[in-house]
Order: structure tokens, then C-alpha cells, then sequence
């Protein structure tokens, strides 16, 4: 992370208000976790079902596991995000070093990049651009 000073300098309201919009879309995000986890990771399935029902639950249980994969990393890019908090270098892109825009904040207060840079990264399937050695977890 950004170690030149170039990290938002956020006052002690607005970082409690980030704090607690990453610590209420972790609580959700961990409840939808344990929910999926409940309801993917247990089979129903009996002697006899017909073939097109267990394709039909095979198809919903991969989706439930897909979904449960995506929310997996968003909690990891919050839990970055509170630790970028403390640190003092919440908002600073990990690709450019430059402060990331308020309004990408405020849209996806986990952003690790600024949108010029996730742009870069979209367009190079996701990998960072030339001379950036970091592929961390990025959205």
C-alpha cells in the first residue's frame, strides 16, 4: 500500500462513517455466507430422484457455491479495507499511488483502485499494468 502520504486525509467523522458502512456490509455479507453455506453444503438428495431433479439441484448448489465465492473475496476486500483504515492509507490506488475519487469511495467504499486503473486492469484481464508487481485482490 501506499507509503508516500499520499492517503486521504479523513477527518474523524468521516472515517467513522466509513468504518461503519465496511463493518454493516461485512455483517450482511458474513450472515449471507453462513446462510448459502447452510443450504449449498448439504445434499438432499434420495434413492430414485429423477435425473432432471438432481441436475436442476446440482445447477442451484453450483450457483449458491459461485455466489459464496464472489461474496468470499468482497469480505476479504472489506476486511483490506479496515485494515487500510487503521493504517492511515485508506483511498490511495495500489496500482498508481494517486488518491481514488470520492465518488468510487462512496459506490465501493473496498476499492483498491482508482477507476483509471481498474479500467487498465479490465482491459489487461485483470492483471496489473507493467511494472506493478502487486496481484492482490482487487475490485
Amino acid at each position: 500500500m501506499s507509503s508516500n502520504g499520499n492517503a486521504k486525509r479523513l477527518d474523524a467523522a468521516k472515517e467513522a462513517e466509513v468504518r461503519d458502512a465496511l463493518l454493516a456490509e461485512r455483517a450482511v455479507l458474513a450472515k449471507q455466507i453462513r446462510v448459502l453455506g447452510k443450504t449449498s453444503l448439504v445434499s438432499t438428495r434420495s434413492a430414485g430422484e429423477e435425473l432432471a431433479d438432481v441436475g436442476t439441484d446440482d445447477f442451484i448448489r453450483e450457483m449458491e457455491l459461485s455466489v459464496m465465492g464472489e461474496e468470499g473475496k468482497r469480505l476479504a476486500l472489506i476486511n483490506t479495507a479496515l485494515d487500510s483504515l487503521d493504517a492511515g492509507s485508506y483511498g490511495v490506488c495500489i496500482d498508481c499511488d494517486k488518491e481514488i475519487s470520492d465518488g468510487r469511495l462512496r459506490a465501493k467504499p473496498y476499492a483498491r483502485l482508482c477507476i483509471d486503473c481498474k479500467s487498465v486492469r479490465e482491459q489487461n484481464n485483470g492483471l496489473p499494468p507493467e511494472g506493478v508487481s502487486e496481484e492482490e485482490l482487487v475490485e
